[in-house]
C-alpha cells in the first residue's frame, strides 16, 4: 500500500498529460456526444499501459501542493499541445475542403463539423472524415500512443518553456498545414477558375445567356469531378505526415525544454 501512495504522485502526471490531450484531439472532441467519461476512462487505461514503461526515476516531483498543482497545469498544457498538433494537421484537409467548396458556391449551404465544431461546407467535412480513416488506416493511433509514451522522456513533467525556436516551429507546423492544404485543392480549385474564365468570355459575347443558371451547375459537376480527383492526393500527400506525427512532437518539446 505504501508503494502504491508513493507511486501516485508519478502516475496522476502521466494521466493528466493523457487526458489533456484527450480533452483536446479532435477524435474525442466532439460536442454532439457526452464524451468526458468515455475520455477518462480511455486516459486512465492508456496510463495503466504506459506507466511501466515510462522512466520516471528521474523526475522531480515537488513537496509542497502549490508546486505540485504547477506541475499539474504544466501537464495540461503539454497535453494541449499534443492535441493542437494533430488538429493543425488535420486542418490542411479542413482548408482544402474549404477552398473548393468556395469555389463550388457550398458555402452557401454550411453544416457543423462535429471534429472542429464550426460551420463549414460538406467538402470539408468530408474531406476530414477521409483523412481520419486514412489516419486510423494506416497506424495513426499507434503513433500518438509512441509519441504519448516518448513525450515524457522528451519533456519531463514541469520542464516545458515557452522560446522562440519553439514558437517558430509550431509557425513553421501551421505554414505546412497551409501548404498541404492548398496542394489538395489545387487540381479542382484550378480547374474551377478555368471555369470561370471560360462562363466569363461566353457572358461578354452572349450577352443574353442566363450565366448564373447555367454556370452554377457546369461549376458544381466539374467541381465534384475534379473532388473525385483530388481525393486521390490525400493518401499521397496528407498521408505522408502521419509517420512523422511522433518526430513532430518530439522536435516541439526538444525545443521547448529550453
Amino acid at each position: 500500500m505504501e508503494e502504491i501512495l508513493a507511486r501516485a504522485p508519478y502516475f496522476m502526471i502521466i494521466f493528466i498529460r493523457l487526458e489533456a490531450f484527450m480533452l483536446f484531439v479532435p477524435f474525442f472532441d466532439n460536442p454532439n456526444f457526452s464524451a468526458i467519461p468515455i475520455q477518462a476512462g480511455f486516459a486512465f487505461m492508456a496510463s495503466l499501459l504506459l506507466f511501466p514503461a515510462i522512466p520516471t526515476a528521474s523526475w522531480v516531483i515537488p513537496n509542497d501542493m502549490l508546486s505540485y498543482i504547477f506541475m499539474m497545469a504544466s501537464e495540461i498544457m503539454v497535453g494541449i499541445l499534443m492535441g493542437l498538433v494533430l488538429v493543425i494537421l488535420l486542418f490542411a484537409l479542413q482548408l482544402a475542403g474549404r477552398m473548393l467548396g468556395f469555389q463550388m458556391a457550398f458555402s452557401m449551404a454550411n453544416v457543423v463539423d462535429v471534429t472542429f465544431g464550426s460551420d463549414t461546407n460538406v467538402l470539408s467535412v468530408f474531406m476530414v472524415m477521409v483523412g481520419t480513416m486514412i489516419f486510423i488506416a494506416l497506424g495513426g493511433d499507434h503513433s500518438l500512443l509512441y509519441a504519448l509514451k516518448q513525450s515524457f522522456t522528451a519533456l519531463p513533467p514541469g520542464g516545458l518553456t515557452v522560446t522562440r525556436p519553439f514558437l517558430n516551429e509550431l509557425s513553421r507546423l501551421v505554414e505546412h498545414a497551409f501548404v498541404v492544404g492548398f496542394k489538395l485543392s489545387a487540381p479542382a480549385v484550378i480547374l474551377l477558375l478555368c471555369i470561370d474564365v471560360t462562363l466569363g468570355l461566353i457572358g461578354k459575347t452572349a450577352a443574353k445567356m442566363q450565366i448564373f443558371f447555367v454556370g452554377l451547375p457546369l461549376k458544381i459537376a466539374f467541381g465534384l469531378f475534379g473532388f473525385a480527383l483530388t481525393l486521390g492526393f490525400i493518401a499521397e500527400v496528407w498521408a505522408k505526415d502521419i509517420p512523422n506525427i511522433p518526430g513532430v512532437i518530439m522536435r516541439l518539446f526538444y525545443l521547448g525544454r529550453g
